[in-house]
């Protein structure tokens, strides 16, 4: 991934020394891995709700810029670590499930301090129900956002959750378009701003800076993940499919 955010260019013989430890690393190939949640991971997740973990190739395109690779995603305690490795170079996440949606904030390696990832899912008269996780955290939070102002998604919300460290807190959030995108401001009593997608019925968002990107996937029920990337430094939305 991903242009500015573009990967620097690996050497192919590197390359291909890289992805063949990643593959060794996944314990066997996907098929032989569990799609199933164990009692003991993810703790949160919904009853009935698929496991995303495992190992994937990778092919996305930002515009006419096209890349390739390998996705590894683990049950990190209640989150996802998400780590790529492509023909652009490498990046490594925090991720959030729900349902039948993905949502993760990206960086370059050791690029990801303050970085996070909330996911939305959207009730037919805008409510907003969210689940959240911090770079090297990997604790959930959750959200409920109440629109007070404005239509569709564009307004002032209401909200009302607690952080990932278990603190409770109140506020508000402002969401704005923002070319293809939409600028997140929550002023709570740790005020954060973030940038990202709505589709639909989900919406995801990355906060904590500039270095700060984002992906939002559908899980489709063969396993693949159909996704869109992008960050506040990109004009536009990239493409991404990732297939065991």
């Amino acid at each position: 991934m991903f242009s500015d955010i573009s990967f620097s260019s690996i050497d192919s013989h590197i390359l291909v020394g890289l992805l063949a430890l990643v593959l060794l690393s996944g314990c066997g190939s996907p098929a032989n891995q569990s799609n199933e949640r164990s009692s003991n991971s993810n703790t949160n997740s919904e009853i009935g709700e698929r496991s995303i973990s495992g190992v994937y190739n990778v092919d996305g395109a930002m515009g006419t810029d096209e890349y390739s690779g390998v996705l590894t995603i683990t049950d990190q305690e209640q989150a996802y670590n998400f780590r790529w490795m492509t023909n652009k170079g490498s990046r490594i996440g925090v991720g959030v499930q729900t349902g039948n949606n993905a949502a993760v904030s990206f960086a370059r390696i050791g690029g990801g301090d303050g970085c996070g990832v909330v996911l939305y899912k959207i009730a037919p008269d805008g409510k907003l129900t969210g689940r959240s996780a911090r770079w090297g955290e990997y604790k959930l939070g959750t959200e409920e956002a109440v629109r007070t102002k404005g239509n569709r998604f564009i307004g002032e919300y209401s909200v009302s959750g607690t952080d990932t460290d278990g603190q409770e807190y109140k506020g508000t959030l402002a969401i704005k378009k923002d070319g293809e995108g939409y600028d997140f401001e929550w002023r709570t009593p740790k005020p954060l701003i973030g940038f990202g997608i709505w589709k639909g019925s989900h919406a995801a968002v990355s906060f904590g800076g500039r270095q700060c990107s984002f992906a939002v996937y559908d899980i489709l029920s063969n396993g693949t993940l159909e996704g869109n990337w992008g960050g506040q430094r990109s004009v536009e939305f990239g493409t991404e499919t990732a297939k065991q």
